[in-house]
């Protein structure tokens, strides 16, 4: 039964995360037509927040997470705002210093950091780092370097890259800790939630640095466009709301084991993948050549590692 659970989380999250590619593919778009970074990134979490609490008052299961959320509102504003607020901050002003595939590629550090943040959360057994999961994680990464590398000669500088690496590796931090502590809260809280009430409340949490957000992007460029509203809405629909509900259903089911909540982040990897299908297609940007090809295969490898049913053995902590 938990095999069964495990390759199922592992599954949902390689789905979810075809769903995330959305953000990088529009927000280099949108970063590509002038496109405020400070509208994109409020009025994503703001379109979720609509759609998110419209869904569960037709369910009738606005009233419960409501309740839940005022036992302890400050958890949900802290963690909420880091990760629907800081991380998606750092994401989309760093799509403003270089592609989508670059964002998307560092991003795939929160797997590792993911792992390295266990014993910093957990009490249980969960708080031992899972070496052989890390190792594999470590072998993404290889993966991603080598894509990265196929692409260092674009159109950005050298600084701009930077700032985009540093932003982005920011929120590879900030959204695997703020997604674990909220985890870690309902779990010990004892209250029932489902994937989609745990995504609204997360989305709710984040209204205060949405607010600023917006307003900073009025006071530096007025009203965004209709052009600018209709992609941020898809990427609400696509990465916020299908994306998240399916990940944070993954992670629920992966909860109870180191290993697999790590195997589960490490589905992200699928993003890098379809974003530079995305970009090839929608934006024109060249194909990665042979050392790129290899680092998608040596992506895929890691995942069917991850996935394999043998895997208990591959990610047993030692």
């Amino acid at each position: 039964m938990q095999q069964h659970s495990n390759l199922k989380a592992i599954a949902l999250g390689a789905l979810a995360c075809v769903f995330f590619s959305s953000t990088y593919i529009l927000n280099s778009f949108l970063s590509s037509k002038g496109g405020h970074w400070a509208w994109t990134a409020g009025l994503r979490s703001f379109y979720l927040v609509l759609l998110l609490l419209t869904f569960l008052a037709a369910k009738g299961q606005l009233k419960r997470l409501l309740w839940v959320m005022r036992q302890n509102i400050q958890v949900w504003l802290v963690w909420g705002g880091m990760a629907f607020g800081l991380s998606y901050y750092f994401l989309t002003f760093a799509a403003a210093f270089g592609p989508g595939w670059l964002v998307a590629g560092v991003f795939q550090f929160t797997i590792v950091a993911g792992i390295l943040l266990s014993p910093f959360l957990y009490k249980d057994h969960r708080a031992k780092i899972p070496m052989k999961a890390l190792l594999l994680s470590m072998l993404i990464m290889v993966g991603i370097a080598c894509m990265q590398w196929s692409q260092k000669n674009g159109i950005y500088t050298q600084e701009q890259l930077w700032w985009c690496i540093g932003l982005v590796l920011l929120a590879a931090f900030t959204w695997p800790l703020a997604n674990r502590k909220l985890l870690l809260h309902v779990e010990e809280s004892g209250h029932q939630l489902n994937a989609i009430q745990r995504v609204a409340g997360t989305a709710i949490g984040s209204i205060p640095i949405q607010i600023i957000l917006m307003l900073y992007g009025y006071a530096q460029v007025g009203l965004p466009g209709q052009e600018q509203l209709l992609a941020v809405l898809m990427i609400s629909l696509s990465s916020g709301v299908v994306g998240c509900i399916m990940f944070f259903k993954a992670m629920h089911l992966a909860r109870f084991h180191a290993g697999s909540l790590a195997a589960v982040e490490a589905t992200q990897s699928v993003e890098i993948l379809i974003t530079v299908i995305g970009e090839a297609l929608l934006l024109g940007i060249a194909w990665p050549n042979w050392l790129g090809s290899l680092g998608m295969v040596i992506i895929i490898s890691g995942l069917v590692l991850y996935s394999i049913p043998a895997r208990q053995k591959v990610l047993q902590v030692t």
